[in-house]
Order: structure tokens, then sequence, then C-alpha cells
């Protein structure tokens, strides 16, 4: 476990998956980061990469091959190799090898470097094509879990999220298809419970599982007139923003997710060339992105 802190919070990362595992507050002494209790959902916030979500049938093409991937790729199954580190970063890095071959035939580097300062936590990647050739197609998503409710102090539904820029009324989130995976169907449908841009969190609106909101969001905020604790998250650089707890169990935590890519559309074995959402590199090319987690 690789640590980096300041007076205000200490941040525990796994070199497994670049996995992000405890957000301390030093100063109320708890934790934001969900524990990863295994009755409910045994990760904290995994680094999803070279997909997003589940393929159908596990399976996509590359040309006239097929290849096969588990739900969310590879990358937090892997050991990252820790590039460099000081008391307010740790840079950590995940370039392709013999086994990443097999499930995914490209060349690539990902960084992942967490930065603290004072209250804020920024995790920026940088995705790097190493062919001269060939394309990069990738999807690449944060899956951070936090503690519903904060400090022990309130309930699930006494929590909101606050969203900016202004949404649009309805906020349109992607249809998911009601089978047993949570594949898109390619439509979008009104999601009416958030009203003045909050949404209040109730069970109940996660019975169907995630919510993938199709808006361009800028900072989404997980607050509680009981607590005094909050979490903003700055996500611009992502263009999709999930939601998700652990359906019909009143797990006391929530995922709020930026996503660079989506889930497979139902039915549709596809080619990541194809798939919608996903980022394509040019050969040598760099793409970076980032997103900041405010800890008040």
């Amino acid at each position: 476990m690789i640590t980096i802190e300041n007076d205000y919070l200490s941040i525990a990362i796994k070199e497994k998956g670049a996995e992000l595992a405890k957000v301390y507050n030093k100063v109320d002494t708890f934790n934001y980061l969900w524990t990863g209790d295994s009755q409910y959902w045994g990760r904290h916030a995994p680094v999803l990469f070279p997909i997003i979500g589940k393929l159908n049938q596990d399976t996509y093409t590359i040309g006239q091959k097929e290849y096969t991937m588990s739900q969310h790729g590879f990358a937090r199954d892997f050991d990252f190799e820790l590039i460099s580190k000081s008391d307010d970063h740790a840079l950590f890095c995940l370039s392709d090898n013999e086994q990443t071959q097999k499930m995914y035939p490209f060349k690539f580097k990902l960084e992942i470097n967490y930065v603290l300062e004072g209250k804020k936590l920024s995790v920026q990647y940088t995705v790097e094509n190493l062919s001269e050739t060939n394309k990069l197609p990738f999807a690449l998503g944060a899956h951070p879990g936090f503690n519903v409710p904060l400090n022990d102090e309130g309930g699930f539904s006494d929590y909101n999220l606050s969203f900016e820029p202004d949404l649009k009324n309805p906020v349109q989130v992607l249809e998911i298809d009601d089978g047993p995976f949570p594949f898109i169907t390619g439509n979008n449908k009104n999601l009416t419970l958030v009203k003045d841009n909050v949404l209040n969190l109730e069970y109940t609106t996660f019975d169907n599982g995630l919510l993938i909101i199709d808006e361009a969001i800028k900072t989404v905020t997980l607050s509680s007139k009981l607590s005094k604790s909050s979490i903003t998250l700055e996500v611009s650089d992502f263009p999709y923003l999930t939601l998700w707890t652990l359906e019909n169990k009143q797990a006391p935590f929530l995922c709020i997710e930026p996503f660079y890519g989506l889930p497979d559309k139902v039915g549709k074995m596809g080619n990541l060339y194809d798939k919608k959402g996903n980022c394509i590199l040019a050969p040598l090319d760099t793409k970076e992105m980032q997103f900041s987690m405010i800890f008040e």
C-alpha cells in the first residue's frame, strides 16, 4: 500500500490496479472512501480500462479476430509500477505485456498520478499509444465508492447530489436494458427525480441498477443538512457521469463515476473502433484527462 498525506488527509493507494483504497480525514478521524466490505461490494475505487462495463458475450472483434475481456477491463487486476512518489503525489504506470496482448492486442502505456493539495485529491490519467502504425481504441472510467452516510451522520436518504452547471429539464440518462447485465439500449430516457439540479438520494432510485447521466457536468457534490462533511467531484473532462449503489441491498455507499466510454449496446458484439463513447488515439499520440475530489 502506498500512502501520501498532509495535515488534513491521508490517502492510501494499492499497487494492484493503482486503486484508491482510503481517504482518511485526520482531523475528524473518519474515512470518506467505501471500506470494500465484501458482503456488499469488495472494491473501493477501481480503474476501468480499456473497456467500461460488460461486453456482449465478453467478446469483441478487431479485424476478423475475436478477443475476450471481462467486465470493466483488466487494469484493475494488474499490478502497476510505482514510478515516483513524494509526500503529496504517487505516480503509477501499466504498460502492455504478454498477458494484456492476449485480451487487447495494442501497445499502450497508462499512467495514473494521484496529487494531493490541501483538501483536494486529483487523479490524472495519461494514455499513450505506443504503436507507430495502429490507432488505439479505449474507454477509461473511475469507479470511486463513498461511504453514505459520511462520518455516520444521518442515513442514505438524508443525502443529496447537487450538480453544476444547470442540467436539462428533465435530465437525460441512458436507458439500460432490463436483462441481467447493464447494457445500454441506444436510447435515452428522462430522470424526473432531479429537481433544481439536486437529486435526493433514495435506494429505490437504484432498484434497476446504475444511472448514466448524458449531460455535460462540471461538478457534483455529495452532502447532507445533517453533516458538516461533503465531497465535491470535478469531472468536466468526462462526457458521462454514472451513479450506482448495490441494487436492493440498502448498502451504505454510493459510487460517483466519471466515464469516458460506455457499456456495450445490448445484443451487439462490436468493434472497439466503432463503439460509442470510446476514445481513438492516433499512432504515438497521447490523451490526458483528470478528475478531482474535494473533501470537506
